[in-house]
């Protein structure tokens, strides 16, 4: 019975993002959470693209509160990963626990690169823990 509701609610995700992406300008790439946070679900919105960077919006759902996870995550940051070179804060998410959502944006100064979400102890932590709740890889075109 679990697994037939989670099949669903999967089923509806996708099913919203492929409507949602119609009319919606921008590149669109699904966020599946990690083994760490696995309810978790979501998208990565590019827009203004070219090799030298983009506006990101990430968006998240069915997050738990950070200290829900592990009692010493106080926030959810987002990072931007480039090929080479150490990983760039994008910013801590707006989380709203009555909504179980969490969203950002930001501009990307990359071409290429991972975008991560990660719990932490505080907002503003100069890298990123190991704790990794959700990520993508984006390329933007020219």
């Amino acid at each position: 019975m679990i697994a037939r509701a989670t099949a669903l609610r999967l089923l509806l995700f996708f099913g919203f993002c492929a409507l949602g992406s119609a009319g919606c300008g921008g590149d669109r790439y699904i966020v599946v959470g990690t083994a760490k946070a696995p309810s978790v679900s979501g998208w990565v919105v590019i827009k203004d693209a070219s090799k030298n960077g983009a506006e990101v919006t990430i968006h998240l759902e069915q997050v738990h509160p950070p200290s829900h996870l592990d009692p010493s995550l106080k926030a959810y940051v987002a990072w931007f990963e480039p090929e080479t070179g150490p990983a760039v804060r994008a910013g801590t998410l707006k989380y709203l626990p009555d909504e179980r959502t969490g969203e950002l944006r930001a501009r990307a100064p990359f071409g290429k690169f991972v975008v991560k979400v990660t719990g932490e102890a505080n907002d503003k932590p100069s890298d990123p823990s190991d704790f990794l709740v959700a990520s993508q890889e984006i390329t933007l075109e020219d």
